[in-house]
């Protein structure tokens, strides 16, 4: 089945703006907990806890009305309002409306049009900043911010857009990054289906100062991939998605 190639945003967009806190509960109802619902894939569902935590939980470990509200509320989202959405993007773009082979002005003037981003300064300066962490993604996503940097090619056209998410130390490696990272992917899987090489997040020790690691790559139906790695930037680290234009074997 085709899947549109759109910016993971505008599904997060569509699925937070109808997700909310609910109790869940166990098959008997004896055990409850308060959560929002994230994504759910096969036979199992990715929860928020009120402590930002995410959980992955098989469809039938969970009562049968919560299983109710999830196959309604994907069928829900499925329906009109992501559609509206989809046929409203160009299906050649790679992340919201930007596309392979932009130039640093027409990438600039999208970006400032867009809904999707924010910028850090005002267009007058960027001729001396550049582009790359100018733009900051205006929510969360897998609960925390991302900033955009760019690749272009020696003519000066887009190759490369990554999203690099807030600094966070090594002691939060392998509890608020990974949490993210594993939200990530099954978020990107959501999207585009199962990605074509995968592995375990890079070991914190493993990466080297400005360095990322990739641990899911995807194809483009356009041409070009999708990486889901982790980065150490100036002993901090991040979780980092990035669409190239660059064919992965």
């Amino acid at each position: 089945m085709h899947r549109f190639v759109i910016s993971i945003f505008l599904i997060i967009s569509s699925l937070a703006g109808a997700a909310e806190y609910r109790t869940w509960s166990n098959p008997d109802k004896t055990k409850t907990f308060e959560a929002e619902f994230v994504s759910s894939i096969d036979n199992r569902v990715t929860l928020r806890l009120k402590s930002f935590k995410t959980i992955t939980v098989e469809m039938d470990k969970l009562h049968s009305d919560d299983q109710q509200w999830v196959n309604q509320y994907k069928s829900a989202q499925s329906g009109a309002t992501v559609n509206k959405r989809i046929k409203k993007i160009d299906e050649t773009a790679v992340f919201d409306t930007l596309v392979f082979g932009d130039s640093r002005d027409t990438v600039t003037k999208k970006l400032y049009a867009s809904t999707l981003v924010t910028p850090t300064v005002e267009l007058t300066h960027i001729g001396r900043t550049g582009l790359n962490n100018v733009f900051n993604t205006r929510e969360k996503i897998a609960g925390l911010t991302y900033s955009l940097t760019f690749n272009w090619s020696e003519s000066g056209e887009m190759i490369d857009v990554t999203l690099q998410s807030e600094d966070k130390s090594a002691q939060e490696y392998s509890t608020t990054l990974k949490d993210c990272w594993k939200e990530m992917e099954q978020l990107l899987i959501s999207i585009y289906g199962k990605s074509k090489n995968s592995t375990q997040m890079a070991q914190v020790n493993s990466l080297k100062d400005d360095q990322m690691l990739a641990s899911h790559v995807w194809d483009l139906d356009q041409g070009g991939s999708i990486l889901l790695g982790t980065s150490k930037m100036n002993g901090s680290y991040q979780t980092v998605i990035r669409f190239t234009k660059q064919v992965y074997p």
